[in-house]
């Protein structure tokens, strides 16, 4: 009889155990598999992501532009995050407002004033994050330069070997400004005066004179002596 109930109670436990398995089985293909594969495909960090960014778009780099120009008009070129709104703020004020590109390229044509420039980027994503860029400073500046030539006079006519080495003096009314004779610079002092020692040759001498300064604006003049040995 003893031996009878212990085999029941084996048949009864091994029934039990198969039938959990069953359940087990059925649980894992409803629900645990499904749920698996939502996290495999990443469906639930995608969310996430989506509803969370929080990172701001790459700060907008400009490419190199003059300190000083004598044009008006400037062309800004640069790049950020790719599909960003990008905003151009001239003198602390929006002055337009571009997407950039599938590269992250952008380009601007603005005007400036006279004067220094103030010139900054903002970028914006769609989840409103943004970042700036340095600010640049540009000066524009096309007022032209005043060239005095004091000494000597043109046309002037000089004698003699002690009279072949003379001093070409002058000034420019910008500091700053550079000053070639015959394409050799020449020192320009901070009141923008100028001096520069220059050896004639027997006959006619053509002196040229150039000045120009930072934002490009150039003024020149010419000297024509005559020296007799």
């Amino acid at each position: 009889m003893t031996g009878r109930y212990k085999q029941s109670q084996k048949k009864s436990r091994s029934r039990f155990y198969i039938f959990l398995s069953v359940v087990f089985v059925f649980v894992m293909f409803k629900w645990g598999l499904p749920l698996f594969m939502n996290l495999v495909a990443g469906n639930g960090a995608q969310r996430i992501n989506t509803d969370n960014d929080i990172i701001p778009p790459q700060s907008p780099i400009i490419s190199a532009i003059p300190d000083a120009t004598n044009s008006a008009r400037l062309t800004i070129e640069g790049f950020t995050e790719a599909g960003a709104s990008v905003e151009l703020l001239l003198n602390d004020q929006v002055d337009k407002i571009i997407r950039a590109d599938e590269t992250g390229t952008f380009v601007f044509e603005t005007t400036l004033i006279s004067g220094q420039n103030r010139i900054q980027l903002r970028a914006k994503d769609e989840k409103g994050n943004e970042s700036m860029s340095e600010v640049t400073l540009i000066t524009y500046d096309n007022k032209p330069i005043e060239l005095v030539v004091s000494s000597p006079k043109d046309g002037s006519e000089y004698f003699g070997k002690i009279n072949q080495v003379i001093d070409i003096k002058g000034e420019v009314n910008k500091t700053g400004s550079q000053v070639l004779i015959n394409g050799s610079f020449v020192l320009v002092d901070r009141s923008g005066a100028f001096v520069h020692r220059f050896m004639l040759t027997g006959g006619e001498n053509i002196i040229k004179i150039e000045a120009s300064d930072i934002a490009g604006n150039k003024t020149e003049k010419t000297l024509r002596l005559i020296y007799t040995p």
